[in-house]
């Protein structure tokens, strides 16, 4: 992995290389594509048709549309930035939010926007070897805890197929770090990314068992909880 200077990382969870669901990547977001980094400080409802990061609503980006959601308590941010600023993230400021806030992002891309010719035609994942992924950047100060800036951080994989929404099992994630799973094998339940739960963004229901058939959405979402040292950004 590229070595980048704390200064420079803020909370990097994000797509930054690939996430390969098919024989080729349908997503390939490159955080180089963010050529002035975007910030959002409030909540914001997710729209199947409408993204929040495109070349048509952010200035100098080139890459894929991104359609978000985000749901923050206390002073917190929603930012896409360049490889050196972690790509996409969940931000908090110096002095910013309170111990125990929490912030949920849910990053997805659509099939319209699928790589390699996967935007057309029924898409499927048909091998169990299927394998998502995401690198992650630095959680500064490299660490997480309750004493730290970031106390916990995990992310969940979102697939929309024909059956509708689903949302796998958290997974812890680390500082500088690289997340490879078996898309097909890990465990999920029904989700509505356009209705916030409190601490969430969308609402998670009842197991589900997706077909992974006539895939339209695919993507992550990620939670953190601000630890107590409040006076670090992360």
């Amino acid at each position: 992995m590229k070595t980048v200077s704390l200064e420079f990382k803020t909370l990097a969870l994000f797509l930054l290389a690939t996430t390969s669901l098919f024989a080729a990547d349908a997503v390939n977001f490159n955080a180089n594509a963010v050529t002035k980094a975007l910030y959002r400080n409030t909540a914001i409802p997710f729209f199947e048709t409408v993204p929040t990061i495109s070349s048509n609503t952010s200035q100098g980006y080139t890459g894929q549309p991104v359609y978000c959601a985000f749901q923050p308590s206390g002073e917190c941010l929603l930012s896409a930035g360049e490889y050196d600023d972690a790509g996409l993230k969940i931000r908090w400021s110096a002095n910013g939010g309170s111990a125990g806030d929490h912030a949920s992002a849910l990053f997805l891309f659509k099939k319209a926007n699928f790589l390699n010719g996967l935007n057309g035609g029924s898409v499927a994942l048909m091998d169990g070897n299927d394998t998502v992924r995401i690198l992650f950047g630095y959680m500064n100060p490299g660490k997480t805890g309750p004493n730290q800036p970031v106390a916990a951080a995990s992310l969940r994989l979102v697939i929309k197929d024909d059956l509708g929404y689903h949302i796998s099992n958290s997974m812890p994630i680390g500082s500088a770090s690289e997340l490879s799973v078996k898309a097909t094998q890990q465990v999920y339940y029904q989700y509505n990314p356009a209705s916030h739960a409190v601490n969430e963004a969308g609402t998670t229901g009842q197991a589900s068992v997706p077909s992974f058939k006539n895939i339209e959405f695919l993507g992550f979402r990620i939670d953190a909880v601000r630890g107590s040292k409040v006076t670090r950004r992360c």
